[in-house]
């Protein structure tokens, strides 16, 4: 089944959970992408879970990728940190129940080196040590693309995934994230490329929309729009999500509120239109 889990602050106060509640009876959804705050403890993280659990919610992905850039660091001490940053989103995942953890591999990150086989080849040592706690803890890791970062292609997804060997390693897919300037206009090729190599391990989705300016003497711009506003196949991608075996997350990011319901409502209309439910 595929589930809408938009991103919905979870908070502690009253005003707070009340938000949560409204922005999901708005999104009609019953599952949310979460995180916890850094001064959270574990009886904070099972009062939510608590919360959730009497309101009929349940957590999607858990996202929290920044305090993890620097997994894979040959900075022993810099990839501790992000370890033990990860760790503890995987205890809070396993209390919240949540589907899984995202993550992404960000050493490089816009350098000269991000592409470098050295950089590469310390990426999938730390997320092999990574997938480690994961397989400890019960809680599946799911790797986030972007093609400023090292993990940029399908092929380096089918290397990691060769390479680490875990049955708790899975896939954050973000076509939006892997789509080159020659591919803006070819999105359907490049979602079904996706899903005919890397289909049976993506267990959550990322949804925007991909637009891209410029041309002539003007630098080509690739940029995320709102989904419904750009060139993405939304039809085929749920088509293909749809068809898989295992259930996956759904969520449309980076947009304030009212245009994080606008993408979703068009979401829902592609797929009325081909026949896939969301739930």
């Amino acid at each position: 089944m595929i589930f809408m889990s938009p991103a919905i602050n979870l908070g502690k106060t009253d005003e707070e959970r009340a938000d949560f509640l409204q922005k999901a009876r708005t999104l009609d959804v019953q599952t949310a992408t979460v995180q916890t705050p850094a001064d959270w403890s574990e009886d904070d993280v099972g009062e939510a879970r608590s919360f959730l659990d009497v309101h009929g919610m349940k957590a999607g992905e858990f996202s929290s990728f920044y305090g993890g850039r620097n997994l894979g660091s040959p900075d022993s001490a810099e990839h501790r940190e992000a370890i033990d940053h990860y760790t503890r989103c995987l205890r809070h995942a396993f209390i919240l129940g949540s589907h899984c953890v995202g993550f992404a591999v960000h050493l490089g990150y816009s350098t000269p080196q991000v592409w470098t086989d050295e950089v590469w080849q310390n990426c999938m040592r730390g997320v092999k040590e990574l997938a480690g706690v994961a397989e400890d803890i019960g809680v599946n890791i799911a790797a986030h693309p972007h093609a400023r970062t090292p993990l940029n292609s399908i092929d380096r997804y089918k290397q990691l995934l060769d390479t680490v060997a875990s049955p708790r390693l899975k896939i954050l897919m973000d076509p939006v994230n892997l789509t080159w300037p020659q591919m803006v206009f070819r999105t359907t090729e490049l979602v079904d490329e996706i899903f005919d190599e890397l289909g049976g391990d993506i267990v959550a989705l990322h949804a925007k929309d991909v637009v891209m300016s410029g041309g002539g003497k003007i630098v080509v711009h690739v940029d995320e729009a709102i989904p419904g506003e750009g060139t993405m196949d939304y039809a085929t991608i749920l088509r293909r999500l749809d068809a898989l075996d295992q259930d996956v997350t759904l969520y449309a990011e980076h947009f304030p509120f009212p245009q994080t319901v606008q993408g979703q409502e068009y979401i829902r209309s592609v797929a009325r239109e081909v026949g896939v439910t969301l739930n």
